[in-house]
C-alpha cells in the first residue's frame, strides 16, 4: 500500500470543499467509502461539506495496527458519504478500478496471480458514480459508461478486448449528446455526428477506408478553418482574421468559425470585437468552455491593457506592456467572473483561469 501524506482540513460551510494537500507533520490515510485514496484527486473531482454523512478520525496506534497500515500512518480519517449510502447490497460489493493495480494493460486484483473478470463500478470522491463496466481477463468488454460529477452520462463507449469496437456516444454536462458514431478496432467508421448543446447537429461526415469524406460543399469551409488556424499558430492573426471573413460568408451559423476570430482578435488586441465574436460563438453553443474562458480574459484584458505602452511592434506582432490588478467597473467585472467561474465548472482548470478568479473575484 502506497502512503499518502495529506493535511485535511473541513470547511464547515456547504457550498465549501474538503481539500487535500501535503503536510509533513502528520502522515495520514484517507479511507472514503471503505477504499483508500491513493492519489490526489483531480480538480473536478471534489468532495463537498455537503456530501459528508459521517467523518472519524483515528489517532490510536492499535486501531490503526488493526486496520493494517502500522508503520505507513499516524492517523487514519475514515468519510462516508451520503451517496454511499444510498447504494444497494449488490453495488457495494462490485470492485472499483482504483482497487486494482495494471500490469501490461491488463486489470488486476492487488495481489491476484491472473486478471480480474467481472463488473467494476469507479466513484468519484463525493460518492457518485463515476464510472462502470465489465472486464474480461483484465480487459474492458462491451460497453463502458463514464459519467460527470453532476451524474450526468460523459461518454459510452463500446470495447472489444479493450479496444474501441462498435458504437459511441459522447454528451454535454447538460446531459445533451455531444457526438456519435462508430469505431471497427479503434478506428472511425460510416457516419459521424456532432450536435451543440442545444440539440442542433452541427457537422457529420462519413470515413470510409481510415478516410474522412466530408460533404463536397463543405471542403472549402474547413479548408479556409484550416489555414486560418496555422495563421494563428504563425501569429499572423490579421491574415487569419481575413481566412475567417471569408469562411463566415459560407457557413455563418458554425460556433468554431467564430471562437477562432473571436481568439484571433483578442489576440492582436481588438477587444470589443473579440467579445463581438466569442457573444456569437456562444449564443450557437452556449456550453463553448474555450469561448467562455476567452470571452472572460477578452474584457479582462481591455482593462489590463488601457493605455498600456508597447514594448516591441513587427509587422505580424504587436507586444503590449500589461498593468497589474486594475480596477473593472462591477457590471464588466460581473461578467468576467460569471465567465471564469463557468468555465471552471466546465472543466477549464487552468492556472491562468484559477489566477484570475483569485485575483478579480473574491
Amino acid at each position: 500500500m502506497n502512503k499518502i501524506i495529506f493535511c485535511f482540513l473541513l470547511l464547515f460551510c456547504s457550498s465549501l470543499s474538503i481539500s487535500f494537500a501535503q503536510t509533513s507533520q502528520d502522515s495520514v490515510i484517507y479511507i472514503v467509502d471503505g477504499s483508500p485514496i491513493i492519489e490526489t484527486p483531480s480538480d473536478d473531482d471534489q468532495m463537498l461539506n455537503s456530501d459528508v454523512d459521517k467523518l472519524e478520525v483515528v489517532t490510536d496506534i492499535s486501531k490503526i495496527k488493526t486496520a493494517g497500515y502500522a508503520g505507513k500512518a499516524n492517523k487514519i480519517i475514515y468519510i462516508t458519504t451520503k451517496a454511499y449510502l444510498t447504494r444497494t447490497p449488490q453495488e457495494k460489493l462490485i470492485v472499483s478500478t482504483k482497487a486494482m493495480v495494471r500490469k501490461n494493460g491488463a486489470w488486476y486484483l492487488k495481489d491476484a496471480a491472473t486478471p480480474y473478470t467481472g463488473p467494476f463500478i469507479d466513484y468519484f470522491m463525493n460518492g457518485r458514480k463515476q464510472g462502470e463496466g465489465i472486464l474480461k481477463d483484465g480487459f474492458v468488454e462491451g460497453i463502458r459508461t463514464v459519467y460527470y460529477p453532476n451524474g450526468n452520462k460523459r461518454y459510452s463507449y463500446t470495447y472489444t478486448r479493450g479496444l474501441e469496437n462498435g458504437d459511441s456516444e459522447e454528451y454535454f454536462l447538460n446531459g445533451k449528446l455531444k457526438q456519435k458514431g462508430t469505431f471497427a478496432n479503434e478506428k472511425e467508421i460510416g457516419l459521424w455526428q456532432d450536435f451543440y448543446s442545444t440539440g442542433k447537429l452541427k457537422r457529420q461526415s462519413t470515413f470510409v477506408n481510415n478516410k474522412q469524406e466530408v460533404p463536397k460543399e463543405d471542403t472549402k469551409f474547413y479548408a479556409l478553418l484550416d489555414k486560418a488556424l496555422a495563421l494563428m499558430k504563425d501569429e499572423d492573426y490579421t491574415a487569419a482574421i481575413k481566412k475567417l471573413d471569408d469562411a463566415a460568408k459560407i457557413n455563418p451559423g458554425y460556433s468554431d468559425l467564430y471562437f477562432y476570430r473571436g481568439t484571433a482578435k483578442l489576440d492582436n488586441f481588438d477587444f470589443d470585437n473579440s467579445i463581438a465574436d466569442l457573444d456569437k460563438a456562444i449564443e450557437i453553443e452556449p456550453l463553448y468552455m474555450e469561448a467562455i474562458s476567452n470571452r472572460a480574459f477578452a474584457r479582462l484584458r481591455k482593462y489590463e491593457f488601457k493605455d498600456s505602452r508597447t514594448l516591441r511592434k513587427t509587422k505580424e506582432v504587436t507586444i503590449l506592456a500589461a498593468k497589474d490588478k486594475v480596477p473593472i467597473p462591477k457590471e464588466d467585472q460581473d461578467k468576467i467572473c460569471a465567465d471564469l467561474n463557468l468555465g471552471y465548472q466546465l472543466g477549464d482548470h487552468k492556472s491562468m483561469i484559477t489566477d484570475a478568479i483569485s485575483r478579480y473575484c473574491k
